[in-house]
């Protein structure tokens, strides 16, 4: 077993990239024979899947913000330490704003390393600024995000991508699960965006839409959409689906919410509208990728461009285009069109998401990262 025992930090347990990446990370930790805590507010559609985990998990009342009253602030400092004291913990591992901040300023208390993974740009700058003070060392999962870590003056960030269990992912699988359920037919073109539906990911789903609707109307007749994902923005989605299923004379537009298992919806779909995670766990699926995310458009994803889609993490971190219905429609329709190419973009996906996503190597670096962090070991 080795030396480390590591308490992982997040804000909940809800559906997202960073929590799922942290289950992911927690289940091969786990496999590793290394010791995992989790410290969590204990709500989300995750909390079974966490528990199943059979590592300890304690919940706590984390704040929306950093802002706090200081004694609100020492009380919640004092949980986490408790924490670590009672587990003997080695290493915080945090990945968040409002968590990461009070676990870092526990472990700071208790002079032990803390470990920032950075998922976004999302962080208000007051906010990573805290977070990086605290930090012993900084992982970013894409490389537009270290050259963001590194606007604050952080020198040597590691890169460690999003890890993939391709267990999880296995290719081939039959699709008619999905496609019965939903009674979508055997031979319809099927697109699947998959996102939180929040802010600018609301925005690119309602961009996909009338995309989608475009391509009903003329190329593609039997067209058929699935839309996955929660927030604040579904219902006005739902209403967008409608009204664009009322011009279009026909219910093809199915919006299926939160879904944990989401291999059965990508083996289903032809074609993948996503970024950050969701393009690499389609890649890992054999799935064709058109890439759009939070910072704009990158379009279609094969072999000849991965290496441009890496280094702008699929849209979501960097970009090319601003995102427009006539650009992603277009694409949209050129990919379809074309079944050879659309197979063979999927398969090379697969190839790639093998050798450079596989959550084994994730862990093994990440692994490496806990070796050689000590309080106080942060390269500025």
């Amino acid at each position: 077993m080795a030396d480390e025992r590591i308490l992982l930090v997040v804000d909940a347990l809800y559906i997202g990239g960073t929590e799922t990446h942290v289950l992911g990370l927690a289940k091969e930790l786990v496999k590793n024979n290394v010791f995992v805590a989790i410290a969590a507010n204990k709500t989300g559609s995750l909390v079974d899947t966490f528990e199943a985990l059979n590592c300890p998990i304690y919940s706590i009342e984390f704040p929306k913000s950093i802002s706090l009253e200081k004694n609100d602030e020492m009380a919640l400092v004092k949980e986490i330490e408790k924490i670590i004291e009672a587990e003997n913990i080695t290493h915080i591992h945090i990945h968040q704003a409002p968590s990461g901040y009070l676990a870092g300023k526990a472990a700071e208390n208790r002079n032990i390393p803390t470990i920032i993974t950075i998922h976004g740009t999302y962080y208000p700058n007051h906010e990573i600024q805290e977070l990086l003070k605290l930090s012993d060392a900084v992982i970013c999962v894409s490389p537009p995000l270290c050259n963001y870590v590194k606007t604050f003056d952080i020198k040597s960030p590691y890169l460690i991508p999003n890890g993939i269990n391709l267990e999880d992912y296995p290719k081939n699988r039959p699709v008619k699960d999905i496609r019965s359920e939903l009674k979508i037919p055997e031979d319809a073109p099927l697109l699947l965006y998959a996102s939180r539906i929040t802010w600018a990911k609301a925005q690119v789903c309602s961009i996909f839409l009338r995309a989608c609707k475009d391509l009903k109307l003329t190329t593609i007749p039997k067209l058929h959409v699935i839309v996955v994902g929660d927030g604040n923005k579904l219902s006005e989605i739902k209403s967008l689906a409608r009204m664009i299923e009322e011009m279009c004379d026909e219910a093809f537009i199915h919006i299926v919410g939160e879904q944990k298992n989401m291999h059965l919806y990508y083996s289903a779909a032809d074609c993948v509208v996503g970024t950050g995670r969701v393009a690499l766990e389609a890649m890992a699926s054999e799935k064709q990728v058109v890439a759009v995310g939070n910072h704009g458009y990158f379009g279609i994803v094969d072999m000849n461009n991965f290496e441009d889609a890496w280094s702008h993490y699929f849209g979501d971190h960097g970009s090319k285009a601003t995102c427009s219905r006539h650009i992603l429609r277009d694409d949209l329709k050129k990919i379809l069109m074309d079944q050879n190419r659309l197979k063979l973009n999927g398969i090379k996906a697969r190839e790639i998401a093998e050798e450079l996503f596989n959550i084994n190597n994730v862990v093994k670096e990440t692994l490496k990262v806990y070796s050689e962090t000590r309080k106080g070991g942060i390269k500025k």
